[in-house]
């Protein structure tokens, strides 16, 4: 049976332990909501499995996994979480070859096991490698290389000169290697100077980059997003950025032009870096935050402009009191402005 497997089988495969009967079969995963005896469902916790019939085999982490009931046991539960999604997730046949309403330049080079897929173009100079699959309304530039086995979903588009490396996912409507926001405002007339931008866009391997986000390519050299970083939907790098390894950017944030983000960084959703700074190696900055100048490594920032978390959580902590401090005061005033004025001492 096609994507069945018995419970021994994928702890072997995710490094759990096997509780109750392993030779019981799964053939997929499902919600608390809608379980079924031949699915697995999650259990971040022992409450949410006592409403579950007996009949339903679990995956819990070791302290939340409960008694008498087949399943996985594992150490990490999200871990295991991502490595059974990996498991179970549908497999389709990869396609080969160009699609007849693709638009292929003879100077470009499209490996034989990639996909060009419908409506795509791909230009002169294009360097397409083994196993890519550009699915469908894709546009690839002149010059443009995409590394093996990577994937570019339906209308992303990959401007000049931008380079893909290996293994990696563009989502739809991605832009990578739009002109960079080069503008000197109020020019001799009055009006704003464009300042041309001739750079291009490296991304490195395992890179994955979320739908309408767009990174901008550099005034001369490259705008760099290393090995291993994920981005999430509607996320903005500005020209001569250079991303880390390994960072992951949430949905809507936004990186100013010539800032550099070092390995690990993590930044939540909507946040947002200014211009010309550096964030230091490991920086986790909460959702919203705003950070104005460069970091040390390690820290943990939120608000705006961001400062130190536990410190900003005490700030706003504080405001929350305000409304009850001024009426306190107010009432003060009304009993000072109704008690007579204080004898003048005499000597």
């Amino acid at each position: 049976m096609e994507n069945s497997y018995r419970l021994r089988e994928l702890s072997e495969r995710i490094g759990a332990t096997v509780c109750g009967n392993g030779e019981r079969t799964v053939e997929g995963l499902s919600e608390l909501n809608d379980c079924a005896p031949d699915r697995l469902s999650f259990i971040e916790s022992r409450k949410l499995a006592r409403g579950l019939p007996e009949n339903i085999a679990v995956v819990a982490d070791e302290k939340n996994f409960p008694d008498g009931r087949d399943g996985l046991k594992v150490k990490s539960f999200r871990a295991a979480m991502a490595a059974l999604l990996a498991i179970f997730e549908p497999r389709y046949a990869p396609p080969v070859g160009i699609s007849g309403s693709a638009f292929v330049d003879p100077g470009a080079i499209v490996a034989p096991s990639a996909y060009v897929g419908p409506n795509c173009t791909v230009c002169a100079g294009a360097r397409i490698g083994s196993g890519v699959r550009l699915i469908a309304n894709v546009y690839v530039g002149p010059d443009v290389e995409i590394g093996d086995d990577s994937v570019v979903e339906p209308m992303a588009v990959l401007q000049r000169r931008t380079k893909v490396g290996a293994r990696c996912l563009i989502h739809s409507c991605a832009v990578l290697g739009a002109d960079g926001f080069g503008i000197i405002p109020g020019g001799p007339d009055g009006e704003n100077v464009k300042v041309p931008q001739i750079g291009r866009v490296l991304i490195g391997d395992d890179v994955e980059i979320g739908a309408g986000t767009c990174i901008d390519r550099a005034t001369i050299a490259a705008t760099v997003v290393q090995s291993g970083t994920k981005m999430d939907n509607q996320v903005q790098i500005g020209h001569n950025c250079h991303v880390g390894k390994s960072c992951i950017i949430a949905s809507q944030s936004g990186v100013a032009g010539s800032t550099t983000i070092e390995d690990g960084v993590v930044m939540g959703a909507r946040s947002g870096l200014n211009g010309h700074i550096k964030v230091a190696r490991g920086t986790q900055i909460a959702g919203m935050g705003i950070v104005m100048k460069s970091t040390k490594p390690g820290q943990i920032l939120s608000g705006h402009p961001a400062t130190d978390h536990m410190e900003d959580f005490r700030f706003k902590a504080s405001l929350r009191r305000v409304p009850d401090l001024l009426k306190r005061l107010k009432k003060l005033e009304e009993v000072a402005a109704h008690e007579p004025p204080h004898a003048e001492k005499r000597d």
